[in-house]
């Protein structure tokens, strides 16, 4: 529960100090004294949610500070818009902030009236009775995947629709390519070809110029150099240095002879073939037009190949990963479809309860004929991947179901959308009433509530009176009142006054009131009010 508030420079707050205690705590005070700035000052805490403009005029920033427990929560709000959180004195961010106040205090004001009264959110109501939480929790990942891959699978399928023109060109230009057969090296040898087969005659014959200038019997160098191998050989008798003169001649005719031979060979081989001229002249040709169209030369034609081929792979994972998307399509449909059933059979099994425990509390609270039903529906749809007795019905991020409160307050009056009949007064009591049948299943220590009692007076506001009590038996409970059946009612009385000081500062004070001060207070607050006892 909470046990201290403190708070500065907070809206028309200077500082005040306010110690709570167990039990009903109601807070009066004339209208603009400064009761609902408390409130809002503990809320601020709890969802997080302030604005600048709440720090005092003057001031450069508001403190709040509350005891819950036998913990500290402290938040600093400073102009720049900026907050500082502390949870007993140690600095935390604002999520971990946020989240330590899970499970611990409640608010209700005017603005859970509206959320109540919108139909998409009663299903949450019934969920929280049912227990539902943590298939809500997986349901909702699995839609929520489930949407992204039905996108994703779309987004696909326009790909591969995109790509199917561009994948035509690309097998072409590959196969282009893969029939061109092209050797690394080829067209340099081609080219070399070429030269000697366009130059042919005149090649043969100098080559035949040199053969014949080699082994020409009287003027060949061949001959001339055995001759003078011959001399030097003579020499030798006289001179044995000279040795060496005629191993580098015979040298030199053994090389001149195997030149010789191998003009040969070159003559008798095909490469002088005319006839492959044309042949290689269309293979230059196309080794060109290739060159042309993939980057100018033979190495850039088989880095477009590897290009190819990575875009024609790209392509065909499309059609693979249609076929992985499809799968998991059908996977996370089954799963669906297993906690949906589940989700549909507990609502249905518990909405019959639900109702009866609400108009049962509503009886409490003098909507005595007061009838409540909670309604499940599906909406069918043409096509589903689920089916509820055979027929297609829509899916949901938390199910099949649709979930409607309906409501007759008046006897004779027949059921009708809730959100369509309840008046302010009813709507204060069937919130009322939804607190006190969820409040088993509440961890919450502390409930707050901002003018429970709107459109309410006389035996209803008793009545509404005894079920604040009824509830802080136990449940810490503050709220702020109107009603001296209500103030009458409670544990604890917090008055806050408002006094203006010097005609240009406002000071508030609270004060808990009892006995007899509290009763002339309450007197005076509600003239014309039956107080009651």
């Amino acid at each position: 529960m909470i046990k201290k508030i403190n708070i500065k420079d907070f809206a028309i707050i200077d500082e005040i100090n306010i110690d709570l205690n167990p039990g009903l705590t109601v807070i009066t005070g004339e209208t603009g004294s400064g009761k609902s700035i408390i409130l809002e000052a503990i809320a601020s805490l709890v969802n997080g949610k302030f604005s600048k403009s709440a720090i005092k005029h003057g001031a450069s920033r508001c403190v709040v500070d509350l005891e819950f427990d036998k913990r500290s929560y402290r938040k600093i709000y400073n102009k720049t818009g900026r907050s500082k959180s502390y949870i007993d004195e140690v600095p935390m961010t604002q999520n971990d902030f946020l989240k330590s106040f899970e499970s611990k205090i409640e608010f209700h004001g005017q603005n859970d009236q509206q959320i109540i009264l919108k139909t998409e959110n009663q299903i949450d109501f019934l969920d929280y009775f049912c227990g539902n939480q943590k298939d809500i929790a997986k349901i909702k990942i699995i839609f929520d995947n489930l949407e992204k891959c039905r996108k994703d699978l779309i987004d696909l399928r326009q790909n591969i629709a995109l790509h199917k023109e561009k994948k035509e060109l690309l097998e072409f230009q590959l196969n282009e390519i893969q029939m061109a057969d092209i050797k690394e090296d080829e067209e340099e040898k081609l080219y070399s070809d070429y030269k000697k087969l366009n130059n042919q005659e005149d090649l043969i014959k100098k080559l035949n110029n040199v053969k014949q200038s080699l082994n020409d019997y009287e003027n060949g160098v061949v001959s001339s150099l055995t001759n003078l191998s011959t001399e030097l050989n003579q020499a030798m008798k006289y001179d044995n240095s000279v040795e060496d003169l005629s191993e580098i001649i015979s040298s030199m005719i053994m090389q001149l002879q195997e030149i010789e031979i191998d003009i040969e060979a070159r003559l008798s081989t095909d490469d002088f073939d005319i006839s492959r001229l044309p042949n290689i002249e269309d293979r230059i040709n196309l080794f060109e037009q290739l060159k042309r169209k993939y980057g100018g030369s033979i190495e850039s034609i088989f880095e477009n190949e590897k290009q190819i081929r990575y875009e024609l792979n790209k392509i065909s994972n499309y059609a693979k990963s249609d076929s992985e998307l499809k799968k998991q399509i059908t996977k996370l449909e089954r799963k669906y479809t297993e906690i949906a059933f589940k989700l549909s059979e507990n609502r249905r099994s518990n909405a019959d309860t639900l109702s009866s425990m609400i108009e049962k509390s509503l009886a409490v609270l003098n909507m005595n004929h007061a009838k409540f039903d909670v309604r499940l529906s599906n909406n069918e749809t043409d096509t589903s991947f689920i089916k509820n007795n055979g027929i297609p019905v829509k899916p949901y991020a938390k199910g099949i179901d649709q979930v409607e409160f309906y409501l007759s307050a008046n006897p004779g009056e027949p059921l009708k959308p809730m959100s369509k009949v309840a008046s302010g007064g009813e709507m204060s009591r069937i919130m009322l009433a939804i607190k006190t049948v969820f409040q088993d299943k509440n961890p919450v220590s502390t409930l707050i509530f901002d003018e429970i009692d709107t459109g309410i007076s006389g035996e209803t506001a008793q009545k509404v009176s005894k079920h604040l009590k009824k509830l802080s038996k136990y449940k810490q409970v503050i709220c702020i009142t109107h009603l001296p059946q209500i103030a009458i009612s409670a544990d604890n009385h917090l008055h806050v006054t408002k006094s203006v000081i010097n005609s240009n500062s406002t000071y508030v004070k609270a004060e808990y009131l009892i006995g007899d001060f509290s009763r002339s207070v309450i007197k005076n607050l509600f003239v014309g009010e039956e107080v009651g006892t």
